[in-house]
């Protein structure tokens, strides 16, 4: 300990490396507005925003928000449907127009348009038991970089419907339309019937009118309910597990998107009663997908909940191990995640933030940012902040930052230099953790501005860096990995 505590004194006039050519752009992600869920217009987000010195506001509107069920075999007759303001309603068009008119409003603010996307989820139980359960709504991607308004709104998701393609269930959905058949021969014939009226008896022809109708209006009702009578890409009365959220990781890849598990640890249950039948809805945290599923670019590590998804030893050390062995074609990055929807139960807009370091303040520079992991989480308040002022690993002459791949032999002496700054008013200890392969290999605590550096030799295996800084709570900081590995 007296050793770490003279290597920090003697760092502590050290300047901070500069990230090159790289700007400090503080951005908050996964922000509603009116368009779906949230409560502002686009232009006071972006002004209060600006209030804050927050540079991006990454939108996560809500795609499609609709929940349905109907009774086999004919689920489109009897389907009920629950939905909210999403983007779908107006139509993705119109949801990026509203973009670029409020960017152009307030240009000093980058608003990077995107979604919120449940690509599946599914029900249990049955009505006729009075007992339903429906899970994994909020088992969530959030979808950006498509400006594309076809492109965006074509997502291979649950009820949007792809045209063009049919199922078994087309023709269930189909057959009552046939009901209009024998309710018009019903209505167009004249049924014939004796009718006595006093002694006499008397021929009468009368069309059925009641039976009629009630099979036409069945038979239109199909066809209005149903029409065009598609298939849904992933029905949601059967469990499909990952194969949706695998679906739309790779499409929106093959797009040049980028994909963003949200809140992977957060809750979400509770119930309503429906008439006599009993609905419940949970959505576990599902940490343990995201080691399932391949090619998603970051998840939420930071946000206003209790995680352990990004602790040291934990699964996002898993994810960064299996990368680093070369068993993943990417790794895995980590944001703030704000999940913001409007001032109400005391929340605040920049309270988690993700700072981007960007190579051009524009929705392409940050987006490229956030593909090649140059950020770091951030939790604050509004009149103080920790600043990274440096995260870099240096060896043979080389060096690397957050995202980037230090290349030497083994044996190369390896210096990975940190340094933690205040934002605002106090001096508050700062304690600093520096994490290697999933194992803690650094400690440090002092006030800021805190400067260190850890020294080792390479062995010649594949590793990773991370850092983690905390401040008096709810103040932290968490960086992405840096990796070294032979040439």
């Amino acid at each position: 300990m007296r050793r770490r505590a003279l290597l920090a004194l003697v760092l502590a006039c050290a300047p901070a490396a500069p990230a090159g050519a790289l700007e400090r752009l503080p951005a908050v992600v996964h922000v509603h507005s009116d368009v779906s869920t949230g409560d502002l217009p686009l232009e006071e987000l972006a002004a209060a925003a600006e209030r804050q010195g927050i540079g991006a506001l990454l939108l996560a509107e809500n795609f499609q928000l609709r929940v349905e069920y109907g009774l086999f075999p004919f689920r489109a007759l009897t389907r009920v449907v629950r939905e909210e303001r999403s983007v779908l309603d107006a139509g993705a068009a119109s949801y990026l127009a509203r973009v670029r008119a409020a960017q152009a409003k307030n240009p000093r603010v980058l608003l990077v348009p995107g979604v919120e996307v449940a690509p599946h989820y599914h029900w249990a139980g049955s009505p006729l038991a009075l007992e339903l359960a429906l899970h994994d709504t909020q088992k969530n991607l959030l979808v950006f970089g498509l400006t594309d308004p076809a492109t965006l709104a074509a997502l291979p998701v649950v009820h949007n419907r792809r045209p063009g393609v049919y199922s078994a269930q087309s023709v269930l959905d189909a057959l009552p339309v046939l009901l209009v058949l024998p309710g018009l021969v019903l209505l167009l014939r004249r049924r014939r019937r004796l009718r006595r009226l006093g002694h006499a008896v008397v021929l009468v022809r009368r069309r059925r009118w009641l039976a009629g109708g009630a099979l036409c209006a069945l038979g239109v009702a199909a066809l209005v309910r149903g029409w065009p009578f598609t298939a849904d890409p992933y029905p949601p009365y059967a469990a499909l597990g990952l194969a949706p959220h695998q679906a739309l990781i790779t499409w929106v890849e093959r797009h040049r998107g980028v994909t963003v598990w949200s809140l992977p640890e957060a809750r979400d249950e509770g119930e309503q009663g429906v008439g006599p039948v009993r609905v419940t809805w949970r959505t576990e945290p599902y940490g343990d997908d995201l080691l399932r599923t391949a090619r998603w670019t970051a998840f939420g590590a930071v946000y206003e909940d209790t995680t352990r998804f990004e602790r040291p030893g934990e699964r996002w050390d898993r994810l960064l191990g299996e990368y680093a062995a070369g068993e993943r074609s990417r790794p895995a990055w980590a944001l703030g995640e704000a999940g913001f929807h409007g001032f109400s139960a005391g929340k605040r807009l920049g309270a988690i933030q993700t700072v981007f370091l960007v190579a051009e303040r524009s929705a392409r520079g940050l987006l490229d940012a956030l593909a090649h992991g140059r950020m770091y989480a951030l939790q604050r308040v509004p009149a103080a902040g920790l600043v990274l002022g440096e995260f870099a690993v240096r060896g043979g002459g080389a060096a690397a930052t957050s995202g980037e791949t230090l290349r030497a032999a083994a044996g190369t002496p390896l210096e990975v230099r940190l340094a933690v700054e205040a934002e605002g008013a106090g001096s508050a200890p700062v304690r600093a953790t520096l994490v290697r392969n999933g194992t803690v290999v650094g400690a440090w605590s002092g006030p800021p501005p805190l400067r260190v550096v850890h020294r080792e030799v390479f062995d010649g295996a594949p590793a990773y860096f991370r850092f983690d800084a905390r401040g008096p709570v709810p103040h932290r900081l968490l960086t992405n990995p840096l990796f070294v590995r032979q040439p």
